[in-house]
């Protein structure tokens, strides 16, 4: 004779689900150097011009009367805005389903436009630290190149582990279920798989700031053009359309930007750590030639995580914990939100960021640093009377961003760079 045992097993459809919190991120949104540039809705017409003084006019000498000579007036051109978009499509049923707090962990008339704000801007940005200058208004838009020496492509996993090539930080800048285009250096820079999804990410951390054997991005399908070597991965729609961004500006020692000609006075410090530990003594370098070179300190220094690690341990005997660590508002000589170099003008603040190269710390003049906006700035594009568009079937597109340029006087700025992984 058998026994009925109630069990959770046998009792299952008498068992409640029972649900926690939402996990909401499992990413890095910080995105420090959005918050300390100018941001100018001043962008309009055909454009800006700013006369930019490059030297001190007037004839000098002694014993006679001297030759009066040139006053350098440049001329700064801000005329190539750059469009900047984030865009969420919502179908109508799922809208009405996720409208209470008992049918769905969020409102699904709020959560996508949330997501992709914080998606809008870490794309911004990885284009403000990390846009190249090529010389004609715009940033390639190039997130990773592939080259001959990384593991052949298997499949649908495209790998990027050619050794002591690949920075961590460049991998920051994608995420799973974004779209990449790449341009075929071999086809005049054709864009060939286009709008390739983004399904899984393996990235093998060596320890020194690269990326280690076995990296790879994987997509949703096979690539139908090979990768070979110089092609371009970039995002959806962005080849050469970009902003210049700080890296690019700060790096560059020859060619023009923004009308005017890199070189004495319109032109970064740089200095080549040559694989030298970081250091105080690099850091005096970097910040007091700087400020010989135009008379003002930087407010911000940026550094990679693998970096600001070394930078505490290097500081170790500075830590200060006066306040307790509950209060927000404190920051010491060092603390975890923050650190700050005390220079011969005073504290500047180091802060770590993602999208840092390993071997680089930027010195940075964050007043003389502008993103000049149309009017609205960043925004929700509401001109219909709502931010939910409807699309042509039964869905709903939400479109946010808006147009702008960013400006970058080299002068005010520098960079310290091949340092010791």
């Amino acid at each position: 004779m058998s026994t009925w045992t109630y069990s959770a097993t046998n009792e299952a459809n008498l068992m409640k689900q029972k649900y926690g919190k939402l996990i909401e991120k499992q990413f890095n949104a910080e995105n420090v150097i959005l918050g300390r540039i100018k941001k100018m809705q001043d962008l309009g017409g055909k454009g800006i011009h700013r006369p930019l003084i490059q030297s001190i006019g007037g004839g000098v000498g002694n014993g006679s009367l001297p030759t009066a000579n040139e006053n350098k007036v440049g001329l700064v051109k801000l005329e190539n805005s750059k469009k900047l978009y984030a865009v969420v499509s919502i179908d109508r049923e799922t809208m009405k389903r996720a409208k209470s707090d008992s049918d769905s962990f969020v409102r699904m008339t709020k959560f996508p436009v949330q997501i992709a704000v914080k998606s809008f801007n870490r794309n911004l940005t990885r284009q403000i630290l990390k846009g190249n200058l090529d010389g004609t208004n715009v940033g390639s838009g190039e997130l990773l190149k592939w080259q001959t020496g990384n593991t052949a492509t298997s499949a649908a996993k495209v790998y990027f582990d050619k050794a002591s090539t690949y920075d961590l930080a460049l991998f920051e800048a994608i995420e799973i279920g974004d779209l990449l285009d790449t341009v075929d250096a071999s086809a005049c820079n054709a864009i060939v798989n286009a709008d390739a999804e983004v399904v899984d990410m393996v990235i093998i951390d060596n320890g020194d700031g690269y990326a280690g054997t076995g990296t790879y991005i994987e997509f949703a399908s096979a690539p139908g053009t090979a990768f070979a070597n110089n092609d371009l991965l970039v995002m959806q729609n962005s080849y050469n359309v970009e902003l210049e961004g700080i890296k690019g500006v700060i790096s560059a020692t020859s060619g023009t930007y923004k009308n005017i000609t890199i070189g004495r006075r319109f032109q970064s410090y740089n200095k080549d750590a040559s694989s030298a530990a970081l250091s105080t003594d690099l850091l005096n370098d970097l910040v007091i030639n700087i400020k010989r070179k135009c008379g003002e300190s930087p407010d911000l220094l940026l550094t990679s995580y693998h970096q600001f690690i070394k930078l505490l341990n290097l500081l170790e005997d500075q830590k200060s914990y006066n306040l307790p660590a509950r209060d927000k508002k404190f920051k010491g000589q060092i603390s975890f939100s923050a650190v700050e170099f005390m220079s011969a003008d005073g504290p500047i603040p180091v802060v770590p960021d993602r999208f840092m190269d390993a071997d680089e710390v930027f010195a940075l003049n964050t007043k003389h640093i502008e993103l000049h906006l149309t009017q609205g700035g960043f925004e929700w594009f509401d001109d219909d009377g709502t931010v939910f568009l409807r699309e042509s079937g039964d869905s709903y597109e939400a479109r946010y961003g808006g147009y702008g340029e960013l400006f970058v006087n080299p002068h005010f700025q520098g960079r310290l760079h091949t340092l010791a992984r």
